[in-house]
C-alpha cells in the first residue's frame, strides 16, 4: 500500500480514536492544568459531544463493563442505595400482608385455642360450635356473648375496643369466629355527631369503616391469628330486622383483601333454595328440622350445630386438623350441596 494511504489512513485513525475518546482526553486535560492542550481538548469534546460521537464508545465500554465514570456522589449513591432497600422493605411487606395466616397444627396434648363471640344469636350458635369442636379432640375454647351489641353503637358497648384490650391479650386465641349485625339494622351516629339513616349511602360508608377498621385490629403481627367472621343469617318477616343483606355483603367484600380474615356465609344454611328466609329445612340425613326460634332471629340448638359443623370444616381447610376427629352425624350437618357451597353473599342491591 502507498504511503500516503498508509499516512493518511494512520491520520483518520488518529483523529477518530481523539474523536471518540474526547471526554476522558479532557478529564486527563483538567488534571494537568490549563494550558492549549486543555484548550484543544475542550473545543474537541465539544464537538465531540454536540454530533455525540461518543455515543458508540459509551456502548462499547458499557458492553464490556467497563466504568465509565460519572460525577455522582458517594453521599448520592448512599441516598439511592437507601430508597432502593427501603422500596424492597416494603415490598416485602406487602407481599407478607398477602400471606394466608399459619395457625400450628394442633394435637391432643398441644390444643388451639378458639375463642367465639358477638350479639346474642352467638350465645346459641357459640354453645353449639364449643361442643362441635370438643368432639375433635384438639381445641380449647371461649364463649364471649354480648346481648343487643354490635357495630352500630360503641357508645353502648364498644367491641373493636373489647377485642384489642380484652380479648386478644387475655384470651389469646389463635382462632376467631365472630358474628355481629342483627343489631345493627338501625340508625348510627358518625365521628362528628351526625345521624346516619340505616340504608344511606353515608351509613354504608361508615358502617364499611367500622368493619375493615375492626378487621385490621384483628392482624397478628406474626400472622399466626385466623378470624372467621360470620355474616349475619336472613331474618324473617316477623323480626323487623333489616339490612343484613348489606351488612353480608360489606363483610364479605372488606374480607376479601385481608387474608387473616375469612367471611362464613351464614345465608344458605338458614335459608331455602331461593336464599329466602326459612324456618325449617332438611340436615343431611334428609329430615326436615326447625332451624330457628320463634322470634324468627334467633338460631335454635338445631339450627346451630348445622352452621357450627360448617364453620368447623371451614376451618379445616385453613388450619391442619389431621391429628383431630371430624365426623359431623348427618342429622346435625346441612347437606353436602350447602356445605360445598361457593362462599358468594347475597349481593347489595345495586353492587356489582
Amino acid at each position: 500500500m502507498p504511503a500516503g494511504i498508509i499516512l493518511v489512513i494512520m491520520v483518520l485513525g488518529l483523529s477518530l480514536a481523539m474523536v471518540l475518546n474526547a471526554d476522558a482526553t479532557l478529564r486527563k486535560s483538567n488534571a494537568k492544568g490549563d494550558g492549549w492542550r486543555n484548550g484543544v481538548a475542550t473545543v474537541i469534546a465539544t464537538v465531540s459531544d454536540t454530533f455525540q460521537f461518543t455515543f458508540a464508545r459509551s456502548k462499547i465500554d458499557a458492553a464490556l463493563g467497563k466504568n465509565q465514570g460519572t460525577r455522582i456522589d458517594a453521599g448520592e449513591l448512599v441516598r439511592l442505595q437507601q430508597e432502593a432497600e427501603a422500596a424492597q422493605q416494603q415490598a416485602n411487606e406487602v407481599e407478607a400482608s398477602r400471606q394466608p395466616p399459619v395457625v400450628t397444627p394442633p394435637t391432643p396434648t398441644s390444643p388451639v385455642h378458639l375463642w367465639v363471640g358477638g350479639d346474642s344469636i352467638t350465645q346459641t350458635l357459640g354453645a353449639s360450635l364449643q361442643r362441635v369442636i370438643a368432639t375433635t379432640g384438639v381445641f380449647t375454647s371461649t364463649l364471649d356473648y354480648h346481648v343487643s351489641t354490635g357495630l352500630a353503637r360503641p357508645d353502648y358497648f364498644n367491641w373493636p375496643e373489647h377485642l384489642v384490650k380484652d380479648v386478644l391479650p387475655k384470651d389469646q386465641p389463635s382462632i376467631l369466629v365472630m358474628m355481629f349485625g342483627a343489631n345493627d339494622g338501625q340508625n348510627m351516629t358518625d365521628l362528628q355527631g351526625r345521624v346516619l339513616q340505616l340504608g344511606s349511602p353515608e351509613w354504608l360508608t361508615e358502617y364499611r369503616r367500622r368493619a375493615a377498621a375492626t378487621m385490621d385490629l384483628l392482624k397478628s403481627p406474626t400472622n399466626d391469628r385466623l378470624t372467621i367472621w360470620c355474616g349475619p343469617p336472613p331474618m324473617g318477616p316477623g323480626s323487623k330486622v333489616r339490612g343484613m343483606d348489606e351488612i353480608s355483603y360489606i363483610i364479605a367484600t372488606e374480607a376479601r383483601s385481608r387474608p387473616w380474615i375469612q367471611y362464613f356465609d351464614t345465608w344458605p344454611f338458614f335459608s331455602d333454595a331461593n336464599l329466602q328466609y326459612t324456618l325449617e329445612a332438611p340436615n343431611a340425613d334428609g329430615v326436615r328440622r326447625v332451624l330457628r326460634q320463634k322470634d324468627d332471629v334467633h338460631m335454635t340448638v338445631v339450627g346451630a350445630d348445622r352452621a357450627s359443623w360448617a364453620i368447623l370444616g371451614r376451618i379445616s381447610n385453613l388450619v391442619d386438623l389431621s391429628a383431630g376427629r371430624i365426623a359431623p352425624p348427618a342429622s346435625e350437618a346441612a347437606p353436602r350441596e350447602i356445605t360445598e357451597r361457593t362462599e358468594i353473599p347475597p349481593t347489595m342491591p345495586g353492587a356489582e
